[in-house]
């Protein structure tokens, strides 16, 4: 009887840490992130045309460019995370950036 020798080993570590444990909450901080993003929104039409004096369309067109920036930004982030700094370098300095603006 031949034995079947598999072409690819997966050495599983009991004490691995990530995988599908981090998935629940990788999936509500990004529920959250959309959450607060979303509500903030109306808040920032009326604030940037109150105390601004934008009009509604620059307003929204704010928003769009803000918008589009919190969505590309993570790209670059994980760019700059792989190639050069390290992950918690990365989270570290976009914890701080955050915290200040």
């Amino acid at each position: 009887m031949e034995e079947i020798v598999p072409l690819i080993l997966i050495k599983r570590n009991p004490d691995s840490k990530g995988g599908v444990r981090t998935l629940p909450f990788i999936i509500a901080n990004e529920a959250f992130e959309r959450l607060a993003s979303q509500g903030i929104q109306p808040n920032m039409v009326i604030y940037l045309t109150k105390q601004y004096g934008l009009s509604a369309a620059e307003a929204a067109n704010v928003l769009f460019l803000w918008s589009a920036a919190t969505d590309f930004f993570p790209i670059v982030g994980a760019f700059m995370a792989d190639s050069y700094v390290g992950r918690f370098r990365t989270i570290a300095f976009g914890s701080l950036v955050s915290l200040l603006v």
